[in-house]
This record gives C-alpha cells, sequence and structure tokens, in this order.
C-alpha cells in the first residue's frame, strides 16, 4: 500500500477535520496561502500525493489504483481516530477525494474540489490516449528536463505569487520519475468517472476557478448530472486556492459551515 505522509494542525478531537489533498506537481505545500483561514476554523489534516512532498514514492504498480490511495486515506483516517472528516481535493487529489467519497460515503461530512478534468474527461478515448501516451515517451526519453516542460509545473504559473512559485517549483524537481509517470499513466485514467453514475452520496462543492476555459465544459457538465452540488464560480484559474486564497477560503468555509451547523 502507497504510505502518503501527512501533516496534522490543530486537534483532530475538536471539531471535523478537513482533508486538503493536492494535485499534481504539489505538495501539502500547496496549501500555504489558505492554511491560517481554515485553521482556524478547522483541524486540518494535509496530505502529500505518493512521490510528492513528503510521501515515499510507489514501490509497485498495485500502489498506482485509486482503490490503494482510498485505503491510504482510510488509513489516516483511523490513525486519527476521527468518525467523520470533510474533505477538498484539487486537480488529481479531488479525483482521489472523490473517489474516497464515493467508498466510504459514511465517513464524509462533507465534500469540496476544484478544477479537475483529470476527473472527468473521457480518459480512455483515443485523443486522450494518445495525448497520455506522448507525454509518458517525452518524459521517458529526456527526462527531469522533459519534466520541468510539463505545462502543470509550478515553475510555468503566471499567476502565482513568487515565494510559493519558488517552493512548489523546487518540490516539484524532485519527483520521482517512475512515481509521476505511474501516476499519469496508471491512476489518472482510472481516477476518471466519465460516463459513470458517481453523483455524490454527501454534500458537495465545486469551487470553479472560472477563468480556466478548458474546465469550463466540464462545470456545465456537471451542472446537469449532479443537481444537488453546489458551484462556487470565482475568480482564479486551474490551481484557484493560490491564484485567489481569499475567495476560495471564504467559499469553502461557508459551505462547510453551513453543512456542519
Amino acid at each position: 500500500m502507497p504510505r502518503m505522509f501527512h501533516e496534522l494542525v490543530g486537534d483532530p478531537g475538536d471539531g471535523v477535520p478537513l482533508v486538503l489533498l493536492h494535485g499534481m506537481f504539489a505538495s501539502r505545500r500547496m496549501w500555504d496561502l489558505n492554511r491560517t483561514a481554515l485553521a482556524a476554523r478547522f483541524p486540518l489534516v494535509l496530505v502529500d500525493l505518493p512521490g510528492h512532498g513528503a510521501s515515499p514514492p510507489l514501490a509497485a504498480s498495485d500502489e498506482a489504483t485509486p482503490e490503494a490511495l482510498v485505503s491510504e486515506l482510510e488509513r489516516i483516517r483511523e490513525a486519527l481516530g476521527v468518525a467523520r472528516w470533510c474533505l477538498c481535493g484539487q486537480s488529481f487529489g479531488a479525483g482521489v477525494t472523490l473517489h474516497y467519497g464515493l467508498a466510504h460515503p459514511e465517513r464524509v461530512a462533507a465534500q469540496a474540489f476544484t478544477n479537475s478534468r483529470t476527473t472527468f474527461r473521457d480518459a480512455f478515448g483515443a485523443q486522450e490516449t494518445e495525448l497520455r501516451e506522448g507525454r509518458i515517451a517525452r518524459i521517458r526519453a529526456g527526462g527531469r528536463e522533459a519534466m520541468g516542460r510539463e505545462v502543470f509545473h509550478p515553475r510555468h504559473a503566471k499567476r502565482f505569487p513568487e515565494p510559493i512559485k519558488t517552493v512548489l517549483s523546487q518540490e516539484a524537481d524532485g519527483i520521482e520519475i517512475e512515481t509521476y509517470l505511474r501516476l499519469i499513466g496508471e491512476t489518472a485514467p482510472a481516477l476518471s468517472l466519465y460516463g459513470r453514475d458517481a453523483r455524490p452520496q454527501r454534500p458537495t462543492l465545486l469551487i470553479n476557478g472560472r477563468h480556466e476555459r478548458a474546465f469550463q465544459p466540464c462545470r456545465d457538465e456537471l451542472a446537469a448530472a449532479w443537481p444537488g452540488m453546489e458551484i462556487a464560480d470565482i475568480d482564479g484559474g486551474h490551481a484557484v486556492n493560490i491564484e485567489n486564497p481569499e475567495g476560495f477560503d471564504a467559499a469553502l468555509i461557508g459551505f462547510l459551515e453551513r453543512q456542519l451547523g
């Protein structure tokens, strides 16, 4: 099973904890601009994906399945001794937290997620398969230099404050290549909920960075397919929690406080 490092901020017995799970090329440091406001309301559990931040790389392909990552989140919950928690996933992390909510709805008080084309595109369609195989081939041929050219590498971010851009870029440069390839080649396609009846069973909020144009068709499809889901459309792009931390924090805190009472 893939071991994922988690950092606890606050006492998990002091209210319902909030899990924050980042996307690819990031780490729990992705939430640096949000943790003060969020920790004032909830105990926080900040988790690093395998091979990111302080988490070790994947050791085998069977550790790269959505089920393995969901099981690891469940291990963390049991270790903390909490009956329920809230979850918020960003990009790839959204796929993991949404799968957790489907597998363990009784453990989820409420959940939120941000822009995640990984989770809502036709991952096994011809176009996506060709793009994915091309990325993998380029990275195998080009190694670390090719990793640095990946579109979501933080060094390419245009709207990140310089301190967090620097930190995340340095951490991204330390990701083990084979783990990254397994996550994009094996895990990401399996995370897709495209074509599935995966309507959330618990209160759910999409915090949509409305300036990421490629995600807006997914946003509209989800609004129709999941009519009970709340949507907060706010200024920002793919990493909306970094690009608009105040708007993100206000949307997430307001939603969770309504659900928790």
